[in-house]
């Protein structure tokens, strides 16, 4: 048996990694669920073999940005909207056989294209995007994920450690209903946390180490302003069974909002200004015998129905989990019913990277090869 891929890029790096595991480990003859890839498409164009794309071809793409843009514009065919690569595949017989990837972070057209695609087809979708499930409505949401078989998430929120099918089982499948969740799941912000923690260097140090090291976003302003964290709250808690959106989330970011606007280097210069600020917080908490740790909280007070949602700078007493957290670890601490304190329910795991990301993808691609098809 086989399966047939099709993947949407624009997160250039998920894309290289991800493409260079399935050639190295997926396409090899002995291989029991031999992946093979025969699309691979931008915004704009695509390339197409009906059995397999090359790793000619593949390799070529990969080697850059500029190569891959040559190869396209030689070997591509250009298409007008997303939705038409849904047609495109049913109109070549492949109707229930394509598993379609999203390592983009693109927004609203990929919302339309998933639902469109889950909709108006019989493939299937693994999405390494949090944007469709997380920034739109809980409409959106319930649509999406009630094709449960056919469209997963788990590679959204903390990559690899199936967090969102426990809380999902434990909210749908048992009903051990979930009263209190504290996460870090950002190893940007672990990383640049537990480095401040050891007192060695600044704030404004650590954070042009963790750019150097490519753990933050070519614009580190996207991780330290919390929204990123925002968004798989939102999906955590829509997972477990509550009605919200972005909108009730409170966030702290870690800096202020007025140096998102910065380029990189004024970016570095201007957040020296933090410096002391942070010395004075690390300080305060380290007189109390704890840590500071970036947390995200879904409190949720069954007697009175309010649940809060917050992601915030918060300094951990040595009795938490969290307090050994450390570098880009990430760490689930789950209260349910069942499972409550003095020893609730943890999830660990390392920090994403690359090489994890496409290996999470991976494994979801091939949970999903349909029983129906046979290799020819």
């Amino acid at each position: 048996m086989k399966q047939r891929i099709f993947i949407l890029w624009a997160t250039w790096n998920v894309w290289r990694e991800l493409v260079k595991q399935i050639v190295e480990k997926d396409w090899v003859k002995n291989h029991v669920n031999p992946s093979k890839i025969i699309w691979v498409a931008s915004s704009s164009s695509y390339i197409f073999d009906s059995e397999w794309i090359s790793e000619n071809i593949l390799n070529n793409i990969s080697i850059s940005r500029e190569n891959s843009v040559k190869e396209f514009s030689e070997k591509s065919i250009k298409f007008e909207k997303l939705e038409d690569l849904v047609e495109l595949v049913k109109k070549n017989w492949l109707d229930w056989e394509v598993v379609f990837v999203d390592v983009t972070a693109w927004k609203d057209e990929l919302l339309s294209f998933h639902k469109y695609l889950i909709s108006n087809s019989n493939n299937f979708l693994v999405t390494a995007n949090k944007n469709p499930i997380s920034l739109y409505t809980q409409e959106d949401f319930d649509l999406l994920t009630s094709y449960s078989g056919r469209y997963n998430t788990n590679t959204t929120v903390m990559w690899g450690a199936w967090v969102l099918d426990f809380v999902n089982e434990r909210t749908n499948k048992i009903v051990d209903e979930i009263s209190n969740i504290e996460w870090v799941f950002s190893g940007t912000l672990g990383f640049i946390l537990s480095e401040l923690n050891l007192w060695k260097q600044s704030f404004s140090e650590i954070v042009k180490i963790a750019k150097q090291q490519w753990y933050t976003e070519p614009n580190p302003w996207d991780d330290l302003n919390g929204l990123d964290v925002a968004r798989k709250l939102v999906i955590l808690a829509r997972y477990s069974g509550h009605k919200v959106d972005i909108s009730n989330v409170i966030v702290n970011p870690l800096i202020d909002e007025k140096y998102w606007i910065l380029e990189w280097e004024e970016f570095l210069e201007s957040i020296k200004a933090e410096d002391s600020r942070f010395a004075d917080l690390l300080k305060k908490s380290t007189e109390k015998n704890e840590v500071l740790s970036y947390v995200w909280e879904m409190i949720f007070d069954k007697k009175n129905n309010k649940l809060e949602l917050k992601v915030w700078l918060k300094s951990v007493p040595k009795k938490s989990d969290l307090w050994g957290l450390s570098w880009t670890a990430n760490l689930a601490i789950v209260e349910t019913e069942i499972l409550q304190s003095p020893i609730p329910h943890t999830i660990k795991s390392r920090w994403a990277g690359l090489a994890v990301t496409a290996a999470a993808v991976r494994v979801w691609i091939a949970k999903m090869l349909p029983n129906n098809i046979t290799s020819k």
